[in-house]
Parts: structure tokens; C-alpha cells; sequence
């Protein structure tokens, strides 16, 4: 497992396709970093605020019409894990999961729950100890 540097991935961002998306906001609803929003008043189209998106992939799993764009050379992350003797417990993983799935005690080791887990890697790069490994497919 190598240790994830989401730096470059950032700035990447998934994209909508507008001429497959019909509206009905189901990307906006999943997403829980608020990258996605309509794109005109009447809500009948969405787009992806690049600054945003950190690329967990979960609107497009969900979009109905297969208008979510992957960003060129995105790699799907297949775990994510903490490495108990190098982590100290600080809980910056922990506060930066919008999953939920990252739980633990201050000043001793967090673990991750991989069933809440959606895999979007936020957590390795909020982590000051490079105590998070992230897998990719």
C-alpha cells in the first residue's frame, strides 16, 4: 500500500456532462462535501465545483444517466487503513470524515469502519503522521 499524496488529485475534479444530465439532483444529494449544485436556477442541470471535489466517486455511482466524468488518469482507491502503530490518536482523520467511519480515542490509535468507508481519502491527507495507507484498484 502506498501512502496517498491527494495534492495533485484535487485539482482534477469529476465533470457533468450536461447533455446526459436530466436533473434530478441525485449527485447533489449524495455528495457530502457540497461540490455538486445546479447549474441554472430552474435546477434542471448540475455542475461540480472543482475546488470542492475530492473525487470519492460517489455521484457518479449514483447518477442514473452515466453523466459523471472521471477526471483523466483517476485511479479508484480500493482501501483505505491506519497503521495503529504510527498513529497518535490526534482525531484530524476522524473530524474530516464525512463518512463517519473513522473512530477512536484521543492519544490512541482511530480505526476505520470499511463498511462506512466510501473510499474518498480525505483522511490520509488530514493525517500529520502518515499513519494512513490508501490502495488503489
Amino acid at each position: 500500500m502506498a501512502s496517498l499524496s491527494l495534492v495533485g488529485r484535487l485539482t482534477m475534479a469529476f465533470k457533468i456532462d450536461r447533455a446526459k444530465c436530466v436533473g434530478c439532483g441525485a449527485c447533489a444529494y449524495i455528495c457530502l462535501f457540497g461540490a455538486v449544485m445546479p447549474a441554472k436556477v430552474d435546477c434542471s442541470s448540475y455542475k461540480i465545483d472543482e475546488t470542492k471535489c475530492v473525487e470519492c466517486s460517489q455521484c457518479s455511482h449514483i447518477c442514473p444517466n452515466d453523466a459523471i466524468i472521471s477526471p483523466e488518469g483517476y485511479k479508484k482507491i480500493k482501501s483505505v487503513t491506519i497503521n495503529t502503530d504510527a498513529c497518535k490518536g490526534c482525531s484530524l482523520c476522524s473530524r474530516n470524515c464525512k463518512a463517519g467511519a473513522i473512530t477512536g480515542k484521543v492519544k490512541e490509535p482511530f480505526v476505520i469502519n470499511q463498511e462506512k468507508c466510501f473510499k474518498c481519502g480525505v483522511c490520509a491527507t488530514k493525517c500529520r503522521f502518515d499513519a494512513i495507507s490508501v490502495e488503489y484498484f
